[in-house]
């Protein structure tokens, strides 16, 4: 599903998102552009599970085990070297995501972009039609959902420093 050069419209635990792989230089602008973004706004990435996260990420020891799933939330990380440098992201911290969606975790075998799916400056969207209007054949729309519920967006924390601390 989440193949060089397509941009995916996936769901996530707050709203569509928009996916390329983190090696795809080419996807990385498309998104970009089709977002209209400013040129230093950064994308999060997101990961299969944790195993995943530990692989493109280097996790505190004290981390704690149930943080992607009590609530919709992203920890910016250091990278590991094997994550791709990117114009996209810092090179000495990048924010990432664990997938709570089986489906969307089946479907990720390298970090994506986790990207909301809408116009910068507009509101999330929830809904597989909303992104057909705004997107069109641009994007191809994960199978098996169509409206999600809505929520807020996901809380940032970061533990790049000696103490985590909430941004938003």
């Amino acid at each position: 599903m989440f193949e060089k050069t397509i941009i995916t419209a996936f769901p996530t635990d707050t709203s569509w998102g928009l996916g390329v792989r983190a090696d795809d230089a080419s996807g990385l602008r498309n998104i970009s552009r089709l977002k209209k973004r400013k040129p230093e706004q950064m994308f999060s990435l997101m990961v299969r599970d944790m195993k995943m996260l530990h692989e493109y990420a280097e996790v505190p020891e004290d981390f704690p085990k149930e943080f992607f799933t009590e609530k919709p939330r992203t920890a910016i990380l250091k990278p590991t070297n094997k994550l791709p440098k990117s114009e996209f992201w810092p090179e000495k911290s990048v924010a990432f995501r664990v997938t709570t969606i089986p489906e969307v975790a089946a479907e990720i075998n390298f970090p994506v972009t986790a990207t909301s799916a809408n116009i910068t400056g507009n509101p999330p969207i929830f809904s597989a039609e909303e992104i057909q209007k705004t997107f069109g054949k641009s994007v191809l729309i994960f199978p098996g959902f169509s409206d999600l519920p809505q929520r807020e967006a996901s809380e940032i924390w970061d533990f790049t420093a000696k103490l985590p601390k909430q941004i938003r």
